[in-house]
């Protein structure tokens, strides 16, 4: 017993001995024992906080890359905005001013669907427009040799004002009318223009026709109606090569007729804005009064 201690406990049921040794091995298992449930505690606490830290970085990264989208998404839609924006003042400023050139009193309790209504034709009111005044192509569309306006000539070597258009085509290719009309000249000119033809359209508008075949097709006199062919391209006078040399007039002023070749059905209210030397509201006018059909589209202009 020796280097041991011995315990002795007395109640009234006897005495208890206890050896110090076993108390402190006791303790120090009991210990141990703790301090392992601690250890193994704090270690799954210690997972289960690595787990939830990486499930938030997840949560951390997928609501970044959500809030970078949807802030791409606003720039785009910002940008969608800002153009729309523009691309509406831009067509208020086209439609005020179509609405200007055909005397129409500006509505502004009108919303832009409403006030586009009021400025369009009906399909036989269209048709009846576009068969009055020059449009669409004369002969069939190669390309542009010659700009309408200023230019340096070919053949006389010098600048002056060019006042129509020069079409590429072939010899012998069929020129047809762009509008009713009635043929004002049809003979060979000594002018330039080599053999050509003139026609006179209604409410002042003449198209003019030169270096064209030397053959007979209309005469001085005749009714044409539009797509009535009016002869063949050719190389008479003063030409550098087969062409149509083609000019639109109105009262004695030069037009631009690329803008005349490319009107049709779908765009023709865009003449009233591109072309601005015609009188359209008195030119409508006329239209009315000739054509009871477009008394509908009168109505929208008191």
């Amino acid at each position: 017993m020796k280097d041991k201690f011995t315990l002795t406990i007395t109640d009234v049921n006897g005495s208890r001995h206890f050896l110090l040794s076993q108390i402190i091995k006791k303790v120090i298992i009991y210990f141990t024992s703790f301090v392992f449930v601690v250890i193994v505690l704090g270690a799954l606490y210690i997972n289960y906080l690595a787990d939830k830290r990486s499930e938030l970085l997840k949560e951390q990264e997928a609501l970044s890359s959500k809030n970078t989208k949807l802030f791409s998404q606003n720039e785009s839609m910002q940008k969608s905005l800002e153009e729309k924006t523009a691309l509406y003042d831009e067509l208020q400023t086209q439609l005020a001013d179509i609405e200007e050139n055909l005397g129409l009193k500006q509505d502004e309790s009108l919303d832009i669907p409403e006030r586009l209504e009021k400025v369009k034709l009906t399909n036989d009111q269209a048709y009846l427009f576009l068969t009055q005044i020059p449009n669409g192509h004369v002969i069939e569309d190669n390309g542009v040799t010659g700009n309408f306006g200023w230019r340096h000539h070919p053949i006389l070597n010098k600048k002056e004002f060019h006042p129509g258009i020069d079409l590429r085509a072939a010899l012998n290719t069929p020129i047809y009318a762009p509008a009713n009309g009635v043929v004002e000249y049809a003979a060979y000119s000594n002018n330039g223009y080599g053999y050509s033809v003139i026609l006179i359209h209604n409410f002042g508008f003449k198209t003019v026709y030169a270096h064209m075949m030397r053959k007979d097709v209309v005469k001085a006199g005749q009714f044409v109606k539009k797509g009535d062919l009016l002869g063949y391209t050719g190389n008479t006078g003063l030409s550098t090569g087969p062409h149509l040399h083609y000019e639109v007039r109105f009262i004695n002023k030069l037009l631009e007729p690329k803008i005349f070749i490319d009107l049709n059905r779908k765009n023709y209210e865009q003449i009233f804005e591109k072309e601005r030397r015609v009188p359209w509201q008195s030119l409508i006018k006329a239209l009315l009064l000739q054509y009871p059909k477009l008394q509908s589209f009168q109505t929208e202009q008191k």
